[in-house]
């Protein structure tokens, strides 16, 4: 497991930086990791994240070899972060994560599907809103999120969206259960190519 998480480090280590170098307090890194952590654990938001920090973030700094007297983030530096983050590149950063340490094998069964995140509609007065997605492929033997993949409503459809992680992840020899929505002649197609 702690190879596992040195191994994620690695990956989120490689999120370029997007904050002015003036004020920095925490590595980019570690605030990333601390969010990943504390939704795993069911901390949800910026407040919450905050709690998950004071309850466990010297536990994490004394696994991880982080210095005793590390200034944790507060629930303001985890709103900034969240707020500016590229989803696209974490997302990204992810699924090669992911592949690096649970690959696919033949015979495995996914699930595609997307799920729109709370509070991300804009355009609500309109008669197409505008909303987040994440789109993944979850394993049903192993119990993980194989590929992921933010998507805005009016930028991408969900469907091009599972063809991209489609093609990305590789599959090959896998069965793959989706909603009627991509009940397509593309998505079939690509489905069979991959």
């Amino acid at each position: 497991m702690v190879e596992s998480i040195m191994n994620l480090i690695d990956h989120l280590k490689q999120v370029p930086e997007f904050r002015a170098a003036r004020g920095q307090r925490h590595p980019l890194w570690l605030i990333l990791l601390l969010i990943i952590l504390g939704a795993m654990m069911g901390y949800w938001g910026y407040r919450p994240l905050a709690e998950f920090v004071a309850l466990y973030g010297r536990d994490i700094c004394r696994k991880l070899d982080i210095a005793e007297d590390t200034k944790l983030p507060s629930y303001s530096t985890f709103r900034r972060i969240m707020q500016q983050l590229d989803y696209q590149v974490l997302a990204a950063l992810f699924t090669d994560w992911v592949q690096s340490y649970q690959p696919v094998t033949a015979g495995e069964w996914f699930s595609a599907d997307g799920k729109s995140i709370r509070s991300s509609v804009t355009d609500y007065d309109q008669a197409e809103q505008n909303f987040v997605s994440l789109v993944s492929l979850f394993a049903h033997q192993r119990g993980v999120v194989q590929a992921v993949m933010p998507m805005e409503n009016k930028l991408m459809s969900e469907q091009e969206v599972v063809r991209v992680l489609l093609s990305a992840v590789g599959f090959t020899n896998v069965g793959v259960t989706m909603d009627a929505l991509h009940c397509q002649k593309n998505t079939e197609a690509d489905c069979r190519a991959a």
